[in-house]
Formats: structure tokens, C-alpha cells, sequence
């Protein structure tokens, strides 16, 4: 089973100069959003275009240090710049979405759109990529950003559209850990019926190739000498691809304390529409914010090409 020990690593595995991912910046009238596209495309693994009032971007460009070749689609005051990004991707001229200077809802309305949006699939979840200075790989994680309390049909999506993902950037037969306070199944820790229940579908093939570990502990997941220690028997303990968390805060307060220790880099888009979208906080470290574009972009070239360019 393939596995990458750092971002580094997985950007040599799957080199991307050949042909740079295309990035709409929806509301790229923002700085944070322009110079974290600009050292992307320095890297040479995307071609930024940039979505939103030309004259503004223009004048924020020529604050920037590094300005890489890229593309400016006028997007004037009033338009949602989100909607041209959505009209970009669907007309073969971009190939994934970053969020911008502009609010998240008014970045999904038209990406979720009936009938001209990119959620053809029904189901958008949260997929982050965990570089960690405590575990021996990349560490996937379910989503901290999207479904409050996911239901049981909720949680087999989501396995299996993040699995997905993990097969896009070279992880076979991903396992993932159904994570729960406790190992034993109680039907008073509604988590713990459910991780079962993932388990089973698991042992039927239900998700593919994928392995659903569960319930299970986040210390047995992610460690052999805890699994040792407590006599925790199964092959899997210690050496799991991803954390499927029972419920959106436990997500979102696992990788705030991750993302204060500086050894780790966070990444993490929706997945599950047509294309990858990027949603880095405007707080984000550089660093997360390209391993998040990294990400982004190796999910985007995983994915079925589009075959229009947009001229520069």
C-alpha cells in the first residue's frame, strides 16, 4: 500500500509540471488568496485565474513580490465572482475553485446550484490532509467544516467520497478509523452503534477496497504501542490512513490543536462536487495554505481533464 511521509514526498510521487492545474480564484481581489496562487504557481503545479474586479487586482498584484503568469477573468462589482468561477469550471476553462475575499455561503450557492452548479454527486464534505510530526504518514481526516452531526448514511458518504480521494493521490486500499471513546459497542454512544454498523458494511465490500476500522480510540488508531499496551488486536492498529470523527467539532477542535503545534501542516477543500474547492482561512499559515493548493491540484489532475484553455 502506497503511503507518503510529507507533502514534499507526495508532490515528487505525483509531479504536476507537466500540465498545471488551472485554480479559479473566486474573489481574487484579496491578498492572502494572491500570493499564496502566486508561490503555487512558482512551484510550477497551477496556473492562477483570477476572478474578480481587474483594476483591484491589478493594483494588489503589483504589491506582491512573486507574480507569476496567470489570467485575470473581469468580474465587475454586483456579479458573484463565485458563479463565474462555477461557469469557468463547467466550460472546461478551470479545472478547481478557491475561495477568495468573499463569504463561504455566497462561494457554495452556485457551486450547489441545481441545475448550474457542480454538485452532481449530491454530497460535498470536508477532506482535510494532515502532515504530522507525531505520525509516521499523511493522516487523512473526516470533515470539521461542513455536516454538524452527521447520521449513519451521512458518515458511509462520507467514507466514501474521502476514500475516493485517497485513491486520487495514490493511497490503495485505504483504512480508515471509525473514531469512538471506547472500543465496545453501547447502544447509550449512539457513535459507537454506528462505527459498528460502518465496520460491517466494510466487511461486505460495501465500500470497495477501502477497510473501516470501529469503533476504536483515537490512541489505538494512531498507535502501535497503545494498541500493544492494552492488548488491542487488530492489524490495523497504529498505521490508518484516516480519522473519520464522529461529529464536526470533534474535527474542528482536533486540528486546532494540531494546527498550533508548528511541526504540522494542515490541508483540507470540499470534495465530492465535479472539482476540488479550497477553502484556506485568511489566518492559515502559508505552508497550509499551499499544502492546501497541493492538495487541491493532485485531486484536480486525478480527475477526469477538461479540454478547453482559457488564453492568456
Amino acid at each position: 500500500m502506497s503511503s507518503y511521509a510529507t507533502f514534499a514526498e507526495l508532490r515528487d510521487a505525483r509531479p504536476l509540471t507537466a500540465r498545471p492545474q488551472r485554480c479559479a480564484v473566486a474573489g481574487a481581489a484579496d491578498a492572502h488568496a494572491l500570493e499564496a496562487v502566486m508561490l503555487a504557481a512558482r512551484d510550477g503545479y497551477l496556473t492562477p485565474v483570477l476572478v474578480g474586479p481587474a483594476a483591484a487586482i491589478a493594483d494588489l498584484l503589483a504589491t506582491l513580490e512573486v507574480v507569476e503568469p496567470h489570467v485575470v477573468v473581469d468580474c465587475p462589482e454586483g456579479e458573484n465572482p463565485a458563479a463565474v468561477a462555477v461557469r469557468l469550471v463547467r466550460d472546461g476553462e478551470a479545472d478547481f475553485i478557491l475561495k477568495g475575499g468573499m463569504q463561504t455561503a455566497d462561494l457554495l450557492r452556485p457551486i450547489l446550484n441545481k441545475e448550474t452548479g457542480l454538485n452532481e454527486r449530491g454530497f460535498i464534505t470536508h477532506f482535510g490532509l494532515m502532515q504530522l510530526g507525531s505520525y509516521h504518514k499523511l493522516l487523512a481526516m473526516s470533515d470539521s467544516a461542513v455536516i454538524p452531526h452527521p447520521t449513519l448514511a451521512d458518515k458511509a458518504r462520507i467514507v466514501e467520497v474521502c476514500t475516493d480521494a485517497l485513491r486520487s493521490l495514490g493511497i490503495d486500499a485505504p483504512v480508515v478509523a471509525a473514531l469512538c471513546a471506547a472500543e465496545t459497542v453501547s447502544p447509550k454512544i449512539p457513535e459507537t452503534v454506528d462505527a459498528a454498523e460502518l465496520a460491517a458494511m466494510s466487511e461486505r465490500g460495501e465500500f470497495g477496497d477501502a477497510v473501516v476500522v470501529g469503533p476504536i480510540s483515537f490512541d489505538l488508531a494512531t498507535s502501535r504501542e497503545a494498541a500493544a499496551v492494552k492488548g488491542y488486536d487488530n492489524p490495523y492498529a497504529g498505521d490508518v490512513d484516516m480519522l473519520l470523527v464522529p461529529e464536526m467539532v470533534t474535527g474542528n477542535v482536533i486540528s486546532k490543536i494540531w494546527n498550533s503545534d508548528p511541526r504540522n501542516t494542515l490541508a483540507g477543500c470540499l470534495v465530492g462536487a465535479r472539482v476540488p474547492v479550497g477553502l484556506t482561512s485568511r489566518s492559515a499559515s502559508m505552508e497550509e495554505k499551499l499544502a492546501s493548493l497541493l492538495l487541491c491540484s493532485l485531486l484536480s489532475a486525478a480527475g477526469a481533464p477538461t479540454t478547453r484553455g482559457v488564453q492568456q
